[in-house]
């Protein structure tokens, strides 16, 4: 009895799939540093950016080509989205100057505390009442 011949041995065999030319590789470091400088904001929100462009670009080439793998695209991707959104959680209220300085002071504190135009009028909007009764209706004149 012949028994059936052996296949040849596995090994240095590549996967049939194509590298992604870096994308990937791109999106993923992107994304990493996204996440770990987005609670400075504007790193986060950059680099966040960044990285959803790559991200994108890569998933949307392995999603239409079968061969290539777009599995560190799309989580280079995701993790980009994480970083631009909580950096711009931090961004936006001080672009919009709702952010929170002066709050749980007294309006004196408050402008002692001020540096620039931007904040005193900051710390007028949080203490209105005690602002009004001091000096007057500012948009009386």
């Amino acid at each position: 009895m012949t028994s059936a011949p052996q296949p040849p041995a596995q090994q240095g065999r590549r996967d049939d799939r194509e590298r992604d030319g870096g994308l990937g590789t791109a999106a993923l470091a992107l994304g990493l540093l996204a996440v770990g400088t987005c609670w400075l904001g504007w790193p986060g929100v950059g680099l966040g950016l960044l990285g959803l462009v790559v991200g994108f670009i890569g998933s949307r080439r392995a999603f239409h080509d079968p061969r290539r793998s777009g599995a560190m695209s799309l989580g280079g991707f995701v993790l980009a989205l994480v970083g631009f959104v909580v950096g711009a959680w931090i961004v936006v209220p001080g672009l919009l100057g709702i952010g929170t300085f002066g709050e749980g002071l007294t309006l004196d504190e408050c402008m002692a505390q001020a540096q620039g135009q931007h904040e005193e009028r900051m710390c007028a909007s949080q203490h209105v009442d005690e602002y009004r009764a001091r000096f007057g209706d500012p948009g009386t004149g």
